[in-house]
């Protein structure tokens, strides 16, 4: 399995309850259910009305986790994508395939996308051939995560595609899925590009123009409404990361204290606790995610040694820091060291 469980997922970052659904359906294909999950985390696959519910991060990824083991399969999420589709993927479909054109749809999926899943902003980049739409995540979403969501927005990509030439030119995964391109492809209906950077979307520029023969003005202005309230539902952590990469600075510039975090923002510091705790955080949470943020980073680099480590991230001695990481991880830094060295 190349598939990891990320470290520190964040879990102020609620996701929508349904995945936890169509992860328990997805592993009925398995043999599996949600018998065979961790036991805290059954409740949120079991068979009541969950639409409303949201699973933090953390639980999010514990799950994919979990389904990845029960499952063996590395490509369980881009299975989950192209078997399982949720109510809120075929409104958001609906929406674009209301639209004027297909541009208009495409800017409709990418201002929309946060009602399907909090663990992604999408954004375009466009040229005279190309409009590519990068997945941005939010926090840090398991890669299954992300990979079904690429295969879930697929469907809407291809509902979009009308005409003699292909919409879709490629799909960029970043994982390394090479002994099963052939199922890959077949999941994500087209080519893909495997072990990229980031995970994008590469649609044809000319085609963005091309009206839609579903076109409904009526429909479309309806369901804007609808996705605007859906929206203004979903809990606004956005505060709070730009807080964190505030943090980031500082910690990189070995100069942070709770004074520089709240200058930018033109608050008193007592201010900034009080923001802060409507997004259910302090910022000795955002801090301490940080520090292990960047601590796992450069153990991984390993271009530095631990007491510089610690150092960096302002640690007063070296025996502070390996306590901090037993408690992020449980265990030391060292053994966290020593571990990346035995895969690599």
């Amino acid at each position: 399995m190349n598939q990891v469980l990320h470290p520190l997922p964040c879990q102020r970052l609620q996701e929508r309850a349904f995945w936890a659904k169509a992860i328990s359906k997805t592993l009925e294909q398995y043999g599996k259910s949600a018998k065979d999950l961790p036991a805290d985390l059954r409740h949120h696959c079991s068979p009541e009305d969950h639409s409303l519910a949201q699973i933090s991060q953390t639980d999010m990824n514990r799950l994919w986790h979990s389904a990845a083991v029960l499952s063996g399969d590395e490509c369980f999420g881009l299975k989950l994508g192209k078997t399982f589709c949720s109510n809120t993927l075929k409104v958001l479909g609906l929406a674009a395939t209301s639209s004027e054109t297909i541009g208009t749809g495409i800017r409709r999926i990418i201002k929309y996308i946060s009602v399907f899943s909090t663990q992604v902003q999408l954004y375009s980049v466009e040229d005279d051939q190309y409009l590519t739409i990068y997945f941005e995540p939010k926090g840090s979403p398991h890669p299954l995560h992300l990979e079904a969501l690429v295969g879930q927005c697929s469907k809407i990509w291809k509902a979009l595609d009308q005409g003699p030439s292909s919409l879709v030119l490629e799909t960029r995964l970043v994982g390394d899925h090479e002994k099963t391109r052939q199922r890959v492809e077949d999941a994500l209906n087209g080519r893909v590009r495997l072990g990229a950077k980031r995970i994008a979307v590469r649609l044809n520029q000319q085609l963005m123009r091309v009206p839609l023969e579903t076109a409904d003005a009526f429909l479309s202005k309806r369901l804007d409404a609808s996705l605007e309230d859906m929206l203004g539902d979903l809990p606004n952590v956005d505060f709070a990361e730009q807080v964190k990469q505030r943090i980031r600075v500082l910690v990189a510039e070995r100069e942070i204290s709770e004074e520089l975090v709240a200058t930018p923002f033109n608050m008193s510091p007592r201010h900034l606790r009080r923001k802060l705790s409507e997004t259910h955080t302090t910022y000795e949470k955002l801090l301490d995610e940080v520090r292990m943020e960047l601590a796992i980073r450069l153990i991984q680099d390993g271009k530095l040694n631990l007491g510089r480590i610690a150092f960096e991230l302002g640690f007063l001695d070296p025996s502070s820091f390996t306590r901090a990481f037993r408690r992020w991880t449980g265990m030391s830094p060292t053994a966290f060291r020593d571990q990346g060295l035995k895969k690599a």
